[in-house]
């Protein structure tokens, strides 16, 4: 009796388990949700290294909140160019702040104290190459606005093409610390991304969940991706099963 209970229970956790994979219940991933999924989005393994970093110390006051963590993409000072309507600065330590999205640069002209940047006051921006960073590529990011988009927030292009564009989106939030007992006020940063999609024929940007389930059915009047990207192609590489499916929908 206990063997046949323990094998129900085995059956039941497994077929859970490839449920919530295959229909996506989840349409946020953070540093955690990307542990359980396989693989782990390059800037939120970096945040979550930054936050056992501070385990002991190193907070930023928030209004009565002490947090840790950090909610700079990638961390701080990193080279990149900024766009806006009025000027365009190349080369420059650019910090981008995913809690508030505001940008942070200093340059030649204000080399100690960092400017900062509203979000919406700037166009575009890129991250530049920074391999001891976990930047592999230049990460290229444009406001809400341009892209039809309502929220103040700023997209990385994942992919764009002339019928279909899929970019992320990383936002971070103050949670609870599930370790601590004693400190009422203490936070701590929890970074996630999400993912968004616009069709030549659309004015904003549509949320799709991060998984072949979801992608398949969204574009199943379009084209049958099922044998495009698969459960595993996501698991591997998010970013990577996205380019493909929109390389397709673009062909």
């Amino acid at each position: 009796m206990k063997l046949r209970f323990k094998f129900f229970s085995m059956v039941l956790v497994f077929t859970t388990f490839y449920a919530d994979a295959q229909l996506g219940t989840v349409g946020t991933t953070s540093a955690n949700s990307s542990f359980i999924r396989g693989w782990t989005d390059p800037a939120l393994n970096h945040n979550a290294l930054l936050k056992q970093k501070t385990a002991d110390g190193g907070y930023t006051i928030i209004g009565n909140f002490k947090v840790k963590g950090s909610p700079f993409l990638y961390g701080l000072s990193h080279k990149g160019n900024m766009f806006s309507p009025e000027a365009k600065a190349y080369n420059i330590n650019l910090n981008y702040n995913t809690y508030n999205q505001e940008l942070e640069f200093t340059s030649n002209s204000n080399p100690d104290k960092p400017l900062i940047k509203e979000p919406g006051t700037i166009d575009s921006f890129t991250l530049l190459l920074d391999v001891v960073a976990g930047i592999t590529s230049n990460l290229d990011f444009v406001y809400g606005a341009t892209l039809g988009s309502k929220d103040k927030a700023y997209f990385q292009k994942l992919y764009e093409g002339p019928n279909y564009s899929v970019y992320k989106k990383y936002k971070s939030e103050l949670n609870y610390v599930s370790d601590n007992y004693i400190q009422s006020e203490l936070r701590e940063y929890e970074m996630q991304v999400e993912y968004y999609y616009k069709s030549a024929n659309s004015k904003g940007l549509k949320k799709v969940k991060p998984n072949a389930y979801a992608v398949t059915k969204e574009f199943k009047d379009v084209k049958d991706l099922s044998s495009i990207v698969t459960a595993d192609d996501f698991s591997i590489n998010t970013d990577a099963a996205f380019k493909k499916a929109f390389e397709v929908l673009n062909n």
